[in-house]
């Protein structure tokens, strides 16, 4: 299955350095303000940018659900900002997707005993690795091939024992979710997030 190439988008606090200077005359630094402000970004903009989308894609266990979209999050790992680290990154899990963890998927009659699979996606349907045979009892998505990579890093095509057919990865859509209006919205949030806790940590050296 085809992975999403790697995808990076930053996204800068404006008026930074003004923040600075104001704090520093109270005798406090930005840093703590700035990482807690990134942090809750990058927490609000897997939720409403990609988790949410995305949930009408994978299916969801029942403890999932009731976790809010705990699967669909576990695809989409955080790594927080941090003493030592000024950044915060959403990490979409590049693994490819079982086409039976898919919410919705069709094939397409192609001989009698092989049909061609699809997943529906963001936009319409997106071919998958594998086949059905339409002619057996139970139309179950499977795939018969399989890749390693060598020690040189040249990947081979090797035959396997039938597996489930599998989907494009959280990764994939990812990048498709990653929208001029997404980084418009996330840095629209993060602008906010940080004035919001800038003027809290000012509001509390004044007193």
């Amino acid at each position: 299955m085809a992975k999403a190439s790697r995808m990076n988008v930053s996204i800068q606090v404006m008026g930074l350095k003004q923040a600075q200077k104001q704090l520093a005359a109270q005798g406090k630094k930005v840093d703590s303000v700035l990482r807690g402000a990134l942090n809750s970004t990058a927490t609000k903009s897997r939720t409403e940018r990609y988790v949410k989308p995305m949930s009408k894609l994978f299916k969801s266990s029942v403890l999932g659900s009731r976790l809010g979209n705990a699967d669909v999050r576990g695809k989409l790992t955080i790594k927080r900002a941090r003493k030592g680290r000024m950044n915060s990154r959403i990490i979409p899990s590049s693994s490819s997707v079982r086409v039976d963890d898919y919410r919705r998927w069709v094939f397409e009659v192609l001989a009698p005993t092989r049909a061609r699979v699809y997943v529906y996606g963001l936009r319409g349907r997106k071919v998958a690795a594998g086949f059905v045979n339409p002619a057996s009892s139970r139309a179950v998505p499977l795939r018969t091939r399989g890749s390693r990579t060598s020690a040189r890093g040249k990947t081979y095509t090797t035959k396997k024992a039938l597996s489930a057919a599998l989907g494009p990865s959280a990764a994939y859509w990812f990048k498709q979710l990653t929208t001029t209006q997404t980084i418009k919205w996330t840095t629209d949030f993060l602008q906010e997030e940080f004035a919001k806790r800038m003027q809290k940590e000012l509001d509390k050296a004044a007193k």
